[in-house]
């Protein structure tokens, strides 16, 4: 039986406006349950930083992290920013890093990308601006 203890940050971007955090947050909060350890940063303007998220990730005694980005497409913050602040070896998805003393397996996930599911989205928010009166 696998006892790992596996958690998960997601990684947003940040914005000085609320609702970018509100959302990361609000994904992070529906992910609670399903992982030992689910928690949230962001690459700039909000906290917490990718940084402070592996501390309190690594307090939890979490085995393996698994670092989501929520970002749509890939580009500088998901193939080099991200990566460099982990750590992990450019090219690759997973690597050890240690925090706070204690090394740590890290896998890194794709972002959202071309997916179905993301096409019904828009359609739904097309569909609603088609009837809006202005």
């Amino acid at each position: 039986m696998n006892s790992k203890k596996i958690g998960v940050i997601l990684v947003g971007h940040g914005s000085r406006a609320h609702y970018n955090k509100d959302a990361i947050e609000y994904f992070a909060e529906r992910l609670k349950g399903d992982y030992q350890f689910v928690g949230h940063a962001f690459m700039e303007m909000s906290k917490p930083s990718i940084n402070e998220a592996l501390e309190t990730a690594e307090k939890s005694g979490i085995d393996e992290l698994i670092i989501q980005p929520v970002f749509l497409t890939r580009g500088i913050h998901v193939d080099v920013d991200i990566p460099k602040l982990l750590g992990i070896t450019p090219g690759f998805k997973s690597g050890k890093i240690v925090v706070s003393g204690r090394e740590i397996m890290i896998k890194y996930g794709s972002p959202l990308g071309k997916d179905e599911r993301i096409l019904e989205i828009l359609r739904d928010r097309i569909d609603a601006a088609a009837g809006e009166d202005s």
